[in-house]
C-alpha cells in the first residue's frame, strides 16, 4: 500500500468541505487517523506549504471533533473519542503553527494562507 502524503489528504479534505451532509463516524475517523499516521511517520520531512495543508486540516478535524462531541449525547460511546480527536488534532495545530512560526512564518501569513485553501 502507498503512503499517503498531506498534499492527497488535502484534495480529500477539500472535497470533503464542499459536502453538505456530515461524514459519517467510520470516514471521519478514517481520514483522521490517515492524517494522525502521516504527521506521526513524516513531520519532521513536511515542507511549508505541506505544514500549512497540515494545519489547515488540523483545525478544521480539532473543529468538526469538538462539535461532534458537543452535539453527542452523554452517553454515546463515541463522545469521548471525538473529543480525544479534538485535543490531538488541536495539538498537531499548534505545534505546526510554532515550527511555522519559528520558520519565519507569521501567524497573519498563516492565516491568509489558510484563508482561501478551501475555496477552489
Amino acid at each position: 500500500m502507498d503512503k499517503i502524503t498531506m498534499e492527497q489528504l488535502c484534495i480529500q479534505m477539500k472535497e470533503y468541505v464542499k459536502m453538505e451532509d456530515e461524514l459519517e463516524f467510520s470516514l471521519f475517523t478514517a481520514y483522521y487517523q490517515d492524517v494522525m499516521n502521516c504527521l506521526q511517520a513524516d513531520y519532521q520531512e513536511l515542507t511549508a506549504d505541506e505544514l500549512v495543508q497540515a494545519q489547515a486540516i488540523c483545525g478544521v478535524l480539532s473543529g468538526n471533533a469538538q462539535a461532534r462531541a458537543a452535539k453527542a449525547a452523554k452517553k454515546d460511546v463515541n463522545r469521548k473519542k471525538f473529543q480525544k480527536m479534538h485535543e490531538k488534532s488541536n495539538f498537531w495545530q499548534e505545534a505546526i503553527k510554532a515550527r511555522l512560526k519559528k520558520e519565519g512564518l507569521s501567524e497573519d501569513e498563516l492565516a491568509q494562507k489558510i484563508e482561501g485553501m478551501w475555496d477552489d
